[in-house]
């Protein structure tokens, strides 16, 4: 029973070791501040990160280079979800040099055993299978 004990505790331990930043657990310092700014490092990564992880029909192979003009545009909390997420927009330039606009969502507890954040991003024009609506509304305020 003791090795199981172990054997559980050291997957769980390597699993965090393992994680992305932009996946980590943020410990914010109010209650406004439950989830990092739109524009951290680890946001950027993120979004980036969930872009180019989409099927390769969906943006067409494209994946973003750089972010910039980056803005929350809305934060909401327990209203009525007890989730936090926080809105942004930006621009995103492509790879193939196209710069549409860049929304999306960082939610809280939506990451690794609800104990971290995640986002859903959303390419502007670029979502023709309706993921996230018309106009990415499903990650706008």
């Amino acid at each position: 029973m003791r090795n199981q004990s172990l054997v559980v505790a050291f997957a769980l331990t390597l699993t965090f070791s393992t994680q992305s930043p932009a996946q980590g657990v943020y410990l914010g310092s109010s209650e406004y501040d439950r989830l990092p700014a739109c524009n951290a490092a680890s946001v950027k990564a993120a979004v980036s990160g969930a872009i180019a992880r989409a099927d390769s029909d969906y943006y067409g192979g494209r994946t973003i280079m750089v972010m910039d003009t980056i803005k929350e545009t809305g934060y909401r909390a327990d209203q009525p979800s007890p989730v936090a997420r926080r809105y942004c927009h930006g621009h995103a330039t492509l790879t193939d040099g196209a710069a549409p606009h860049v929304y999306y969502m960082i939610e809280e507890k939506a990451g690794l055993f609800g104990i971290s954040w995640n986002v859903e991003a959303c390419l502007s024009g670029l979502d023709k299978w309706r993921v996230y609506d018309g106009g990415c509304r499903t990650v706008r305020p």
